[in-house]
Protein backbone atom coordinates (compact mmCIF):
# COMPACT_ATOMS: atom_id res chain seq x y z
CA UNK A 1 0.00 0.00 0.00
CA UNK A 2 1.13 3.43 -1.11
CA UNK A 3 0.25 6.69 0.80
CA UNK A 4 0.47 10.12 -0.79
CA UNK A 5 -0.84 13.45 0.78
CA UNK A 6 -0.48 16.89 1.32
CA UNK A 7 -0.84 18.49 4.85
CA UNK A 8 -1.00 21.78 5.61
CA UNK A 9 -3.38 23.14 7.63
CA UNK A 10 -2.86 26.80 6.98
CA UNK A 11 -4.72 26.05 3.59
CA UNK A 12 -7.49 24.06 4.99
CA UNK A 13 -8.15 27.50 7.51
CA UNK A 14 -7.56 30.01 4.66
CA UNK A 15 -10.13 28.42 2.65
CA UNK A 16 -12.69 27.80 5.27
CA UNK A 17 -12.25 31.64 6.29
CA UNK A 18 -12.07 33.04 2.52
CA UNK A 19 -14.70 30.68 0.81
CA UNK A 20 -18.24 29.62 1.48
CA UNK A 21 -19.95 26.62 0.38
CA UNK A 22 -22.76 28.86 -1.31
CA UNK A 23 -20.85 31.24 -3.43
CA UNK A 24 -17.36 29.03 -3.95
CA UNK A 25 -18.58 25.34 -3.40
CA UNK A 26 -16.29 24.66 -0.18
CA UNK A 27 -18.15 22.97 1.73
CA UNK A 28 -17.75 23.58 6.18
CA UNK A 29 -15.75 21.09 7.81
CA UNK A 30 -18.01 18.72 9.89
CA UNK A 31 -16.76 18.29 13.62
CA UNK A 32 -15.54 14.73 12.65
CA UNK A 33 -13.24 16.39 10.11
CA UNK A 34 -11.96 18.62 12.11
CA UNK A 35 -10.96 16.26 14.99
CA UNK A 36 -8.99 13.95 12.11
CA UNK A 37 -7.16 16.86 11.37
CA UNK A 38 -6.30 17.76 15.17
CA UNK A 39 -5.58 14.06 15.27
CA UNK A 40 -2.93 14.42 12.20
CA UNK A 41 -1.78 17.81 13.52
CA UNK A 42 -0.77 16.49 17.23
CA UNK A 43 0.90 13.18 15.57
CA UNK A 44 3.11 15.59 13.37
CA UNK A 45 3.73 17.36 16.44
CA UNK A 46 4.97 14.69 18.52
CA UNK A 47 8.65 14.58 19.27
CA UNK A 48 8.61 10.54 19.08
CA UNK A 49 7.67 10.60 15.52
CA UNK A 50 9.19 13.86 14.29
CA UNK A 51 12.84 14.84 13.63
CA UNK A 52 14.02 18.27 14.10
CA UNK A 53 16.91 19.36 12.96
CA UNK A 54 19.17 22.41 11.84
CA UNK A 55 20.94 22.52 8.42
CA UNK A 56 24.66 23.89 8.45
CA UNK A 57 26.43 25.51 5.46
CA UNK A 58 26.75 23.12 3.20
CA UNK A 59 23.97 21.07 3.99
CA UNK A 60 21.69 19.36 1.96
CA UNK A 61 18.51 17.80 2.82
CA UNK A 62 16.26 15.33 0.46
CA UNK A 63 12.54 14.86 1.07
CA UNK A 64 10.07 12.98 -1.05
CA UNK A 65 6.77 15.74 -0.76
CA UNK A 66 4.46 12.73 -1.35
CA UNK A 67 5.21 10.99 1.50
CA UNK A 68 7.10 12.83 3.65
CA UNK A 69 4.82 15.90 5.92
CA UNK A 70 7.74 18.80 6.75
CA UNK A 71 7.73 21.80 7.33
CA UNK A 72 10.49 24.91 8.25
CA UNK A 73 10.37 26.59 11.83
CA UNK A 74 10.80 30.38 12.13
CA UNK A 75 13.77 31.69 10.65
CA UNK A 76 15.68 35.11 11.16
CA UNK A 77 18.61 36.23 8.66
CA UNK A 78 20.43 38.45 11.23
CA UNK A 79 24.24 39.42 11.37
CA UNK A 80 26.33 40.27 7.97
CA UNK A 81 25.31 39.88 4.49
CA UNK A 82 27.28 36.83 3.85
CA UNK A 83 25.91 34.91 6.77
CA UNK A 84 22.12 34.98 5.70
CA UNK A 85 20.51 32.01 4.56
CA UNK A 86 20.47 31.03 1.10
CA UNK A 87 18.12 28.33 0.43
CA UNK A 88 17.27 26.88 -3.10
CA UNK A 89 14.36 24.39 -3.55
CA UNK A 90 14.84 21.83 -6.38
CA UNK A 91 12.03 19.60 -7.73
CA UNK A 92 12.77 16.43 -8.95
CA UNK A 93 10.63 14.28 -10.44
CA UNK A 94 12.70 11.03 -11.81
CA UNK A 95 11.01 9.47 -14.44
CA UNK A 96 10.95 5.51 -13.15
CA UNK A 97 8.91 7.52 -10.23
CA UNK A 98 5.73 6.44 -8.92
CA UNK A 99 2.34 8.27 -10.51
CA UNK A 100 0.43 10.27 -7.94
CA UNK A 101 -3.46 9.80 -7.32
CA UNK A 102 -5.50 11.09 -9.81
CA UNK A 103 -6.29 14.13 -7.22
CA UNK A 104 -2.95 15.92 -7.00
CA UNK A 105 -3.66 16.58 -10.61
CA UNK A 106 -5.16 19.25 -9.55
CA UNK A 107 -2.50 20.96 -8.27
CA UNK A 108 0.52 19.70 -10.46
CA UNK A 109 -1.44 19.58 -13.78
CA UNK A 110 -0.09 15.81 -14.23
CA UNK A 111 0.35 12.98 -12.18
CA UNK A 112 2.76 11.16 -14.38
CA UNK A 113 6.68 11.19 -13.60
CA UNK A 114 8.52 12.90 -15.36
CA UNK A 115 10.05 17.06 -15.51
CA UNK A 116 6.32 18.45 -16.15
CA UNK A 117 5.29 17.66 -12.60
CA UNK A 118 5.29 20.09 -9.92
CA UNK A 119 7.81 23.19 -9.44
CA UNK A 120 6.96 26.71 -10.73
CA UNK A 121 7.02 28.16 -14.10
CA UNK A 122 6.17 31.30 -15.40
CA UNK A 123 5.46 31.96 -19.31
CA UNK A 124 8.10 33.85 -20.18
CA UNK A 125 10.31 33.25 -17.78
CA UNK A 126 13.87 31.15 -18.15
CA UNK A 127 14.46 29.31 -15.17
CA UNK A 128 17.47 30.50 -13.37
CA UNK A 129 18.94 28.90 -10.07
CA UNK A 130 22.28 31.43 -8.27
CA UNK A 131 24.12 29.24 -6.56
CA UNK A 132 25.90 31.79 -4.63
CA UNK A 133 24.16 34.49 -2.30
CA UNK A 134 23.66 37.63 -3.86
CA UNK A 135 24.16 36.41 -7.38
Amino acid sequence: LLISAIFDRNFISSAQLRFSAEEHGVPRLTPAQTEALDALEALCDDPRLRLDMRLAPGDIQWLHNHVTFHARSAYSDQGPELSRRHLLRLWITPPNARPLPPIFSERFGTTQAGPGRGGIRVEGQTPYCALEPGM
